[in-house]
């Protein structure tokens, strides 16, 4: 809830309760959080959830796209020749400083059993990699597979990072060097024969 009181109107409610829910589904998963707990974090009746998206379900869909969307515009505007690289960096850069929220909630949306068609229906970002995947078409893999391999480790680090760290005996500026190297070894899939 904000300082000046309860969001009010209908573009605010939503607001409110997809932070809320983004907020809550990225740190418990979606299976253990109540409509409840995402109407009292947003400052809402709980009724409100229901009113604006009908159900748990339409609201987690309504996170991620919007998380899609937003992690979409914080790499940039799209254009016709950008490079998978530059498009792979900044997205494996933000896992390791930023909140990484989209990928935590699909990923534990999955392992609720969830089926990611029904909750999220366009990815914006990853049909910019494929696009980009796809004008460079260089190496052994389909750009859908080598977009698919460079994403599933992305992922997989943000995942697992605390452990991997500390499995690894790394510290901070250890792991950052082993993200630069992950990261460096990922793109060269683009010149391997």
């Amino acid at each position: 809830m904000s300082e000046s009181g309860p969001p009010r109107g209908r573009e605010d409610v939503q607001h409110a309760l997809i932070l809320a829910a983004t907020k809550l589904f990225s740190a418990h998963g979606p299976a253990a959080v109540s409509v409840r707990q995402i109407a009292k974090e947003a400052g809402v009746n709980h009724g409100l959830v229901h009113r604006h998206f009908g159900s748990k379900d339409q609201l987690l869909r309504a996170v991620l796209n919007h998380l899609a969307s937003e992690v979409s515009k914080a790499v940039g505007p799209g254009n016709s020749d950008e490079s998978l690289y530059e498009l792979i960096r900044p997205l494996m850069h933000s896992t390791e400083g930023g909140d990484g929220h989209w990928l935590r909630i699909i990923a534990r949306s999955i392992l609720d059993g969830h089926n990611i068609e029904d909750l999220q229906d366009h990815f914006p970002m990853t049909d910019r990699v494929i696009a980009a995947a796809r004008r460079e078409q260089k190496g052994p893999l389909d750009p859908e597979a080598r977009v698919s391999f460079i994403m599933s480790v992305g992922l997989g680090m943000l995942l697992f990072e605390p452990f991997l760290r500390i499995a690894t005996g790394q510290d901070e500026a250890q792991w950052a060097r082993t993200r630069a190297q992950i990261l460096g070894l990922a793109m060269q899939s683009k010149s391997n024969p």
